[in-house]
């Protein structure tokens, strides 16, 4: 049987492999979804790669993610509470290590999907795990730009039921958060035209030869 140590051990191998997919994938990179009229863009800062893990500690978010990154996280740097106990780490880590699948296969983007204390005003779900974005914002609660955050990994099957609805996504873009346009289509239905409203964000050969 796995001692407690063990337990925390194989959650440390999880963290340190989840930071690795973080940092090859999505960190330094946004992420522009489009679905219907309406899109978004996604950023994945480093300093928010704690918040989807499931687990406590006492470093900064960013030496947290650096250590973990490294793979010289320590088993003393991190715990469970009540809050965020054992069970949870141990179910959300797995899907963090594929949270990737969330930028680059179809998903569904669901609307004002509720948990006990928040409202995340948008969510993407592939059905199995769920990312809860929040806008970006300051300490005073103001806006600082456009873009979504990445704030909780939830692992259940009823968010779509704890939302106002959803809906299929119809594109996904990349870029190196550097550029200026989005340089990678990930995602495409191929039923659906790109909406014009999109076009000043994406390279000219996505939509150039749709027109003319």
């Amino acid at each position: 049987m796995a001692t407690k140590a063990d337990k925390k051990n194989k959650i440390r191998k999880e963290i340190i492999g989840a930071a690795a997919a973080y940092s090859n994938s999505l960190a330094g990179k946004k992420f522009l979804y489009v679905y219907g009229k309406e899109f978004f863009e996604v950023v994945f800062p480093t300093d928010h790669f704690l918040h989807l893990t499931g687990v406590e500690t006492r470093l900064s978010a960013k030496d947290f993610y650096k250590n973990a990154k490294r793979g010289k996280l320590a088993d003393n740097q991190f715990y469970f509470s009540d809050r965020h106990p054992y069970a949870n780490a141990r179910k959300k880590l797995p899907c963090l290590r594929r949270i990737s699948e969330l930028t680059n296969e179809m998903v569904c983007i669901l609307k004002d999907m509720r948990t006990q204390s928040v409202i995340y005003k948008i969510s993407v779900t592939n059905l199995e795990f769920t990312l809860g974005l929040t806008e970006n914002i300051d300490k005073q609660g103001k806006k600082i730009n456009e873009l979504f955050l990445p704030m909780s990994l939830r692992v259940e099957d009823s968010s779509v039921e704890k939302s106002a609805g959803g809906e299929i996504v119809d594109f996904i873009f990349e870029k190196d958060a550097s550029l200026v346009k989005y340089t990678k289509l990930l995602v495409a239905d191929q039923n659906k035209v790109i909406p014009e409203s999109i076009h000043y964000l994406i390279e000219d050969r996505f939509y150039k030869d749709k027109i003319g």
